[in-house]
């Protein structure tokens, strides 16, 4: 069983597009967490990177499309803090802890 999965949910799926939402920019990922999205899992890949893993959300689309066009607001310190925990998890799984 892989630590970061709660017990529920032993597998998720790369592609199920409808029950998920998919990135790979950790970025992102900060501010959907920011948002309130919930973070079903992170799928580490090579060279410290990840997928990260939420469930869909009607409204997770406006979310992103209000990130990348500078629309979205999130408080900074709290953007800073989800960053630096994902990237956490992904070190921590990268070393197996």
């Amino acid at each position: 069983m892989r630590k970061h999965l709660p017990q529920s949910e032993e597998y998720l799926p790369l592609d199920d597009y409808e029950r998920y939402y998919y990135s790979n920019d950790i970025d992102v990922a900060s501010a959907l967490v920011c948002k309130g999205y919930f973070l079903a899992d992170i799928v580490p890949l090579n060279n410290n990177k990840a997928t990260f893993v939420f469930k869909n959300h009607p409204a997770i689309l406006d979310a992103v499309d209000g990130f990348w066009s500078n629309r979205i607001e999130v408080r900074p310190l709290e953007f800073a803090n989800a960053r630096k925990n994902l990237k956490s998890r992904i070190y921590g799984m990268k070393k197996g802890f």
